[in-house]
């Protein structure tokens, strides 16, 4: 037989390698992998529905021909104009009013105010001896 000593010796050893490779081993794993919890599937999971062979159309298909939402006009509507028509001659000077240009005309400055006229005291509206130089 075996000497108590030795057997016991081995025994020890045998517990201590055996204890530390259930633990944590340090060196790389041996040749068969450890079990997975749970090995995967040969086929993928089933989705919840499966999807259609042709996709559903987002939105009814538009009819062929839209009916207008109001009939086009026979003619197009006229222009806005931007300045006075053309066929408007404009009018001639004559000699009269060549004398009489060297006074202001009413026309085109606006009228001087007369002294018992009140003169406007409030800031928004301005009095015509402000208005006048403002557009030059």
């Amino acid at each position: 037989m075996m000497d108590p000593q030795a057997l016991l010796c081995f025994t020890f050893i045998y517990i201590v390698f055996a204890g530390a490779g259930a633990q944590s081993p340090s060196t790389p794993p041996t040749a068969t992998p450890p079990p997975v919890s749970s090995p995967p599937p040969a086929t993928p999971p089933p989705v919840s529905s499966p999807p259609p062979a042709t996709p559903p159309p987002v939105s009814p298909p538009p009819p062929a021909s839209p009916p207008p939402a109001t009939p086009p006009p026979a003619t197009p509507p006229p222009a806005p104009l931007a300045s006075p028509p053309a066929a408007v001659p404009a009018p001639a000077p004559s000699k009269k009013k060549s004398k009489a240009a060297s006074s202001p005309s009413p026309l085109s400055s606006p009228p001087a105010p007369s002294a018992e006229a009140p003169v406007p005291t409030s800031s928004d509206s301005p009095t015509p001896s402000q208005n006048d130089n403002k557009g030059d």
